[in-house]
Order: C-alpha cells, then sequence, then structure tokens
C-alpha cells in the first residue's frame, strides 16, 4: 500500500464533510506521523439571504435548519469538530457553495449535472488563490474529489486539482463518498469521464486510523441522517466499505491526478 505520511497534506474539500467522509483515514494517518495536515473547505463562504432559493430551503429542511446564519455557524462548527478528531486544521474559504450562487442549480438534477464555462473559470481563480494561502506549501501533497456522482462543486474542485497538477503539484483525487457506497456504478462512469487525467488507483492503509474516521464523520450531525438514509449505521457501512476496498484491511483509494 502507498504511505502518504511523508510529506506535509493540504485536503481540497468542496463542503464541510467531504474530507472526513472520503479519506478521513488519511487525514488522521499523516497528522498522527506529526506532518502539517490542512483541510480547507472551499465553498464555505456566508449566505446572502436574498439569494436563499426554494432549492436551498429545501435542503436546509433537511437538516433540520432554518435561519441562514445559523447553516452558516453549525456547518463550521461540525467541520471544526471533525478537523480536531482527525488531528488537523481547517480553513474556511469565503466562496458559497452553488445551492447559494443565485439560480445556478434549482433541484438535484442541476446540481448533479455538467459544469459550465463559469465553473471552469472558477476552477482557474481557486488554483491561484489556493496557493497563496499561508496554508500552501509547494511540497505537500494535494488532495482533491474524483467527483463521483457529479456534483457541480466536487467537479470544480477536480478540474482545481488538474490545474496544480500542471504547476508541478502533487495531487490525488479520492473516492467520494458515501456516493460510491450507496452507488457504485457511479464510480465507473466517473472514470470513463477522466481516465485520462489519472494515474493507476493507490491504496493507502488506514486500520489504525479507522475509528478516530468514523468519530470525525458522526460530527456532521445535521448531514449524517441525510447522506447515510440509505443506511441506519452509518459506522458499520463505512466500516465495510473501507475493509472491502482494501481487501479485508480497511483501506482509502486515490488516483494520482496527470
Amino acid at each position: 500500500m502507498l504511505d502518504l505520511t511523508s510529506a506535509p497534506a493540504i485536503f481540497l474539500q468542496p463542503h464541510a464533510d467531504d474530507a472526513a467522509l472520503s479519506c478521513g483515514g488519511t487525514v488522521a494517518a499523516i497528522a498522527a506521523a506529526g506532518r502539517s495536515s490542512h483541510i480547507i473547505t472551499l465553498f464555505a463562504g456566508e449566505i446572502v439571504p436574498q439569494l436563499v432559493s426554494s432549492f436551498a430551503e429545501w435542503k436546509h429542511s433537511r437538516w433540520n435548519l432554518t435561519d441562514p446564519e445559523e447553516v452558516i455557524d453549525i456547518r463550521r462548527s461540525e467541520d471544526a469538530e471533525a478537523a480536531r478528531t482527525l488531528g488537523c486544521s481547517v480553513r474556511w474559504l469565503g466562496l458559497p457553495d452553488v445551492i447559494y450562487r443565485g439560480d445556478t442549480v434549482t433541484s438535484d438534477d442541476e446540481l448533479f449535472g455538467p459544469i459550465d464555462a463559469n465553473g471552469l473559470a472558477l476552477a482557474d481563480h481557486l488554483v491561484d488563490e489556493l496557493t497563496s494561502l499561508p496554508e500552501w506549501q509547494p511540497s505537500a501533497t494535494v488532495f482533491v474529489p474524483l467527483a463521483i456522482g457529479s456534483h457541480i462543486d466536487h467537479q470544480i474542485v477536480f478540474e482545481t486539482g488538474v490545474g496544480l497538477a500542471r504547476r508541478g503539484h502533487r495531487v490525488f483525487a479520492w473516492e467520494d463518498a458515501p456516493y460510491v457506497i450507496h452507488t457504485p456504478e457511479g464510480l465507473g462512469q466517473r472514470l470513463e469521464q477522466v481516465r485520462a487525467r489519472l494515474g493507476p488507483p493507490e491504496l493507502v492503509g488506514i486500520e489504525e486510523q479507522l475509528e478516530r474516521k468514523l468519530d470525525a464523520i458522526r460530527a456532521y450531525r445535521t448531514q449524517v441522517p441525510v447522506i447515510f438514509r440509505f443506511t441506519d449505521d452509518f459506522r458499520a457501512a463505512t466500516r465495510e466499505f473501507a475493509r472491502q476496498t482494501g481487501g479485508g484491511v480497511a483501506a482509502e483509494r486515490f488516483w494520482p491526478v496527470l
């Protein structure tokens, strides 16, 4: 299995919860090895009430939240708790989630669809912004979502990773959970779209950090009942998937971004 604990790491998550869900074991392993480990939540900006659409309000209702200001405060609080559990830092950028970017999306069909020229331009902007942050280290390994499930924001962050790789940074793409757990065929569909930009997959063993990963996921109390609605035991589902990935020993899978 691949050892990624020899260098500092930066995990670029679209939203609060993505890194813990998909590669929390790797985050924890790098931190436990004494390397600097940072999560940067890209779409965590303030919500403009006038831009909260009926679709966004529906999302809030599923999280049992109503006040837009409360949404940001609680989501950031959950993110901070998860980061403490994993042993890393977290920074929130000022960009809003796609559901708060005007009428960009008005339904799940639009939320999980192709990105347009504006999305690609945003990815280019993020490359410049990220490399100017105080956490940025040229020697760091950068992790981004593969964008299984095709969420617009996940695709934008993947394209950001492609841009960073083109500048010579070491970048890996993770399997987006729980998408890959409840809809495994989504992995093959996504690989068909981006295979030319990926190297062969690598496994990272996380057995020693598996329970810490599960504890970090638990911190996202507003999200777990919604994103794990396909099971009544998110810990068991996550544990089973990790051990299937590693052939009996818990692991997380990554693709080098070329």
